[in-house]
């Protein structure tokens, strides 16, 4: 989800604070699309094209366009947010302080960011999983997009059992069915391609749709955000306590809740990762044995399930490892956060061509904005009086700790060298 725009929040906040007397709610409304219309305008956007001006002869594009399938359309209302409840938690006395000419108190505008990020997590908690979010996080996980027929089914079957054991959310709903009627429903849509041979059918998706379905699996990303998380820790270690898993579990997972509005506060993870690990040895993903988490067999299936569902955040942990590889590779009071930023930028431009990645969102500046502000938040980071960062040891920690369970090793060796390249880039330019 994008970053909340908090520019008509920040004026209704004022407008109550001025009078009120008349009480406001604020109801998401999730909208669930099957395919929408402006999908490769969207992504264009999103890789840096400039927004082109609408013209009347767009209209016979859409006509064109209007002949496709566009699916169904799920419409969710999430639990409604009482402004003025809201402000007793923020400003427990914000009735009774003295308000500057402008109606703008010193408090208003990280009042207004939390309320952003607030609205954002309940519509969140509103999402209306499709086959077409399913499909999408199951092949966007595979190396070649490519899923055999039988094994596309299995996945997409333990997905809905996964989810319907550990319910995010009482808003959210998921679609009827098995994993066979997903497959169909979605090849439906001209959006899976299909290829058979002597030993069955093999699903893929070409390059321009594979794309496009960034779109439909960011959309149920932070539901899928924890459970791929624990089920990355197990592609590089066999066996882990539950001590472990809620050790580096709580290192990464305010990164990820802040990213992707994921409605579990700290206080409550260790209860949710719990009910996951629960779910996971019942379909076989883990095994439990004398107070140890064991995975299965790498040459089993449900090593196979459990390497794919680790994927669905890969690429969101790989842009948290960046930032740091880059930090810790240029050291203490040398870059600002801005240079961070462009830097992050540059760096996952690079691994996106020397990797194959074809997410549009992997080089979106925004988001490594946004982690680094999470760092500042967290008190991970500081600014010196020339808007230089300096980071606390636990940066370290982090990186060579928590990065060695999620990541595998070459692509946080390729990260170091690229950061390590960077960094003596930037040394050679300044010596220049």
């Amino acid at each position: 989800m994008l970053q909340p725009k908090t520019g008509m929040l920040a004026i209704t906040l004022r407008s109550f604070l001025r009078n009120s007397r008349m009480p406001i709610v604020f109801v998401p409304v999730y909208i669930g699309y099957e395919r929408v219309l402006e999908g490769r305008t969207y992504l264009g956007e999103l890789r840096g094209a400039t927004k082109k001006k609408e013209s009347i002869f767009d209209i016979f594009k859409v006509i064109g366009a209007l002949k496709q399938r566009f699916g169904q359309v799920s419409v969710n209302f999430g639990a409604p947010i009482k402004l003025a409840e809201f402000l007793d938690g923020e400003q427990p006395d914000w009735r009774e302080q003295e308000l500057a000419p402008q109606f703008r108190p010193e408090w208003l505008s990280e009042t207004t960011h939390r309320l952003g990020e607030r609205v954002a997590q309940h519509l969140n908690e509103a999402a209306a999983v499709n086959p077409m979010n399913l499909v999408a996080v199951a092949l966007l996980s595979t190396q070649r997009l490519a899923l055999d027929d039988q094994a596309m089914e299995r996945v997409l079957d333990l997905y809905l059992t996964l989810l319907r054991a550990v319910p995010y959310s009482p808003h959210t709903t998921l679609p009827e069915g098995d994993g066979r009627s997903l497959i169909e429903h979605v090849k439906g849509m001209d959006l899976l391609a299909e290829q058979k041979d002597a030993l069955g059918k093999i699903l893929y998706l070409n390059e321009q749709n594979a794309v496009l379905m960034t779109y439909y699996r960011n959309n149920v990303l932070h539901i899928f955000a924890l459970p791929s998380l624990l089920a990355s820790f197990f592609q590089s270690s066999s066996r882990m306590t539950r001590d472990q898993i809620l050790r580096y579990t709580r290192a990464l997972y305010p990164f990820l809740q802040s990213e992707l509005f994921i409605r579990w506060p700290l206080s409550e993870l260790d209860e949710v990762v719990d009910q996951w690990l629960a779910a996971f040895v019942e379909q076989g993903l883990l095994r439990f044995k004398k107070d140890v988490y064991v995975r299965p067999e790498p040459s089993s299936r449900e090593f196979v399930l459990l390497t794919l569902l680790s994927r669905a955040i890969a690429q969101t942990l790989q842009r948290f490892y960046m930032a740091i590889a880059l930090l810790l590779n240029s050291g203490q009071n040398t870059l600002s956060a801005e240079q961070l930023e462009d830097l992050c930028t540059v760096m996952a431009q690079r691994l996106s061509i020397l990797h194959g990645l074809n997410a549009p969102e992997f080089f979106d500046k925004s988001l490594f904005r946004h982690f680094i502000q999470t760092l500042l938040d967290l008190g991970v980071l500081r600014k010196d009086s020339a808007g230089k960062l300096s980071y606390h040891p636990m940066l370290g920690e982090l990186a060579e700790g928590a990065a060695k369970r999620v990541l595998p090793a070459e692509i946080r060796l390729s990260i170091r060298q690229v950061a390590l390249h960077s960094n003596e880039e930037e040394q050679d330019a300044g010596n220049a």
